[in-house]
């Protein structure tokens, strides 16, 4: 089994340290799960709020950006039930662009890194798809002249990093993932998966698993989905499934030569969430 990639100091990104170093303190905000054309812009506002009025050093997108329906074995029932009504390939693409990465961008002049998930693996990993499946996707490969998700979304344009990894981490400390678990205990699983602490998305959850052996206190984070909750596609007709929209926080403070950090879940209910004080509204 694969180990955790490792990192010696003189290894760790030097943009990274130089903002530890120069101010003490590095802030992250971790989110995940907008699900493109299914994105609840209640929740994208919130943030973007948060992010607006508050100074942090990165955002961190962990996968599944855009949904790609079509690309779905639940296809008809998607139809079927109208949730689809509308939809293209390319306007999904262009709504996640407009609706989800122009606001973000305009919202905060932090670093915006992204790592895949299971869905944007539709376009990342296209072998793993079907005949069927792969024609839906030329759709998008011939609008955009390309089959690079980077380049189909504009991340160069939105100022977005991805360095081909599916993985996020911060000074050997903190690693972020999109996840693999959808289980109930995914928390407590990611942390011996990857020994270590960290946080995923993927399971549209939002929970907080500290757990500390003899040696060292580890904690992982579910953060919560910016999707809506209401048109699940393989969810009977009227069931509402166990998600919680939400984000993260993590913040790295040096204190002498070790890197400490502090990490938080923030639930957003109802397009609204209490950050550091101050209520965020995000539906108007």
């Amino acid at each position: 089994m694969p180990i955790r990639p490792r990192m010696s100091e003189n290894e760790y990104n030097w943009w990274q340290l130089k903002q530890l170093y120069d101010k003490k303190l590095f802030k992250v905000l971790l989110k995940s799960d907008e699900h493109g054309w299914l994105a609840d812009l209640s929740v994208q506002r919130c943030i973007n709020k948060v992010l607006q009025k508050n100074k942090f050093d990165e955002v961190a997108l962990l996968g599944d950006l855009i949904d790609l329906p079509f690309v779905s074995r639940h296809e008809k029932k998607l139809y079927d039930e109208g949730i689809l009504s509308g939809y293209s390939e390319v306007g999904e693409i262009e709504y996640t662009k407009e609706q989800i990465l122009k606001p973000l961008r305009l919202s905060t002049k932090a670093k915006i890194s992204y790592i895949p998930g299971n869905h944007c693996e539709r376009i990342t990993k296209p072998h793993l798809n079907s005949k069927t499946q792969l024609s839906r996707l030329a759709v998008l490969f011939k609008e955009y002249k390309s089959t690079e998700i980077d380049k189909i979304l504009s991340f160069e344009e939105f100022g977005i990093d991805w360095n081909r990894n599916d993985y996020l981490n911060w000074f050997d400390k903190f690693t972020a993932v999109h996840g693999l678990s959808l289980a109930k205990n995914a928390g407590e699983k990611n942390i011996y998966e990857y020994m270590g602490s960290g946080a995923s998305g993927h399971s549209h959850r939002l929970n907080y698993k500290p757990i500390t052996n003899r040696n060292n206190p580890y904690v992982w984070l579910e953060i919560g989905c910016g999707r809506v909750r209401t048109e699940v596609e393989y969810f009977p007709t009227g069931r509402i499934p166990d998600w919680q929209h939400g984000f993260a926080t993590v913040s790295f403070y040096k204190q002498g030569n070790e890197i400490l950090f502090f990490a938080q879940t923030h639930q957003i209910i109802n397009g609204l969430c209490y950050y550091d004080g101050v209520l965020y509204d995000g539906n108007k």
